[in-house]
């Protein structure tokens, strides 16, 4: 067995890469719903069912962790997990731009948070498993 180099990362987690940014976008995407909404009566308003519209967001937000573990490009952790957590909800946040309660502003929070949870994902999995990518 091969001393250690000095300098070089050992990694926390024994974990596979994917797997740790999974099991990290399932916890972290909960953070934004302590913060603000969605909140479903804003949607009710409009004869739709805030409930399911709700859960949009949390369904595209919960699944950052995935993409930014299966995402190989772009290569840094600190490019990739934020830019999969901005496509991950940019289609759902187009559906607030519907909404005249909601508008721009909370398309702009909800991108925000999930541009901020994919920045946590890709940072939190570097510093477990010493890995920018699988």
């Amino acid at each position: 067995m091969s001393a250690p180099v000095p300098g070089a990362r050992t990694p926390l987690v024994r974990l596979p890469y994917p797997l740790v940014c999974l099991l990290l976008g399932l916890a972290l995407g909960w953070l934004p719903k302590l913060l603000h909404g969605p909140i479903p009566e804003k949607f009710n308003l409009h004869y739709i069912w805030g409930a399911v519209a709700v859960w949009a967001y949390y369904a595209a937000r919960l699944t950052i962790g995935f993409w930014v573990g299966i995402s190989a490009w772009p290569r840094a952790w600190w490019l990739r997990g934020p830019l999969c957590g901005l496509v991950a909800l940019l289609p759902v946040t187009l559906f607030s731009l519907a909404v005249p309660e909601c508008g721009p502003t909370c398309m702009a929070i909800n991108l925000t948070t999930g541009t901020g949870v994919g920045l946590l994902v890709g940072g939190l999995a570097f510093v477990l498993t010493g890995k920018h990518h699988s």
